[in-house]
């Protein structure tokens, strides 16, 4: 039997101090006014949030929707239902007659 390894590709991993030391350089670029800019994946981040929270909104609003429509069907079921109910009630001695033929 022949063994087989996988081997995965070894990719780099930079310590956590250099990395926070590169994150902490970046936010220390500052504008005159004092004003931090922003990184673009914080924006991107911001940006697909908010698109997150419109369908979060359309889909709460298509749930009532259905809600709706449900509610309205079984209470269309319940009379209808009732309705058969009672023709049958009050014509059960000529469904039996149908019956007995």
């Amino acid at each position: 039997m022949q063994s087989h390894d996988i081997r995965l590709p070894v990719t780099p991993v930079t310590p956590l101090a250099e990395r926070r030391a590169s994150y902490q350089a970046e936010f220390k670029c500052a504008k005159s006014t004092g004003e931090v800019q922003m990184e673009p994946r914080v924006v991107e981040l911001e940006t697909h949030l908010e698109y997150i929270r419109r369908d979060m909104e359309e889909v709460r609003g298509d749930v009532k929707s259905i809600k709706h429509r449900l509610a309205y069907s079984a209470g269309g079921t319940a009379v209808v239902l009732g309705l058969l109910g009672w023709i049958a009630n009050s014509r059960f001695d000529q469904l039996v007659a149908l019956l007995a033929r």
